[in-house]
């Protein structure tokens, strides 16, 4: 299977549309799949449901979300709405960002993986299967080693990406349920723990 073409969502409305913190939250809800309104805004605390249909259109006008289907309940439509790409940038798109466009996409992604990881805590699902991943791995890398993390973890999206495909087609074909799961990379330089602690007086210190 040919591998998945990077969307390319450097357009500054675009990223100005995405980077509203309740933008945000609807974007990402909308990549776990299709999504109404109501049921979006249960999701959110805070946000009455007249602002987050407006959001809604804020993003539908920029190409980020599209209408999927419509329905009706009692006389009352329900109108659906999906992501219309995978918001995923390489280097060079990061790098055009503007950096005020920056934070708010890393702190809408990190609310989001809380928020997944609390809930899969809480529902006890964290450890329903045995093969589930978890790890945390403290390196000291120099700047070819970072490289080659950079690139390893690219590679291991990609593969995730494809198995993910993949997995949409036998189920289409099968009949099978399909899993909700979440996968969640990183990769961020850290401070030392000890960092400005030389010349503190340590050495004064008893000897124990």
């Amino acid at each position: 299977m040919a591998k998945q073409a990077r969307p390319n969502l450097i357009d500054p409305q675009v990223l100005k549309a995405q980077s509203h913190p309740v933008r945000a939250a609807i974007l990402n809800i909308l990549s776990e799949g299709p999504n109404n309104p109501a049921r979006m805004q249960k999701r959110m605390e805070g946000v009455s449901l007249n602002l987050l249909c407006h959001h809604v259109n804020v993003l539908r006008r920029a190409g980020l979300i599209e209408l999927a289907d419509v329905r009706m309940h009692g006389g009352r439509k329900e109108h659906i709405y999906r992501a219309t790409k995978r918001q995923l940038f390489d280097l060079e798109e990061w790098l055009t960002i503007d950096p005020k466009y920056r934070q708010p996409i890393i702190s809408g992604i990190l609310k989001q993986i809380s928020e997944d990881t609390g809930r899969a805590v809480a529902e006890g699902k964290f450890n329903l299967l045995p093969d589930s991943h978890l790890s945390r791995s403290p390196v000291e890398l120099d700047r070819r080693g970072w490289q080659e993390t950079v690139e390893a973890l690219e590679t291991a999206l990609e593969d995730i990406l494809e198995a993910h495909a993949r997995s949409a087609e036998r189920a289409r074909e099968s009949g099978e349920e399909k899993m909700a799961a979440r996968v969640v990379i990183m990769q961020f330089p850290i401070g030392r723990e000890d960092e400005g602690e030389p010349g503190d007086g340590a050495d004064d210190a008893p000897q124990v």
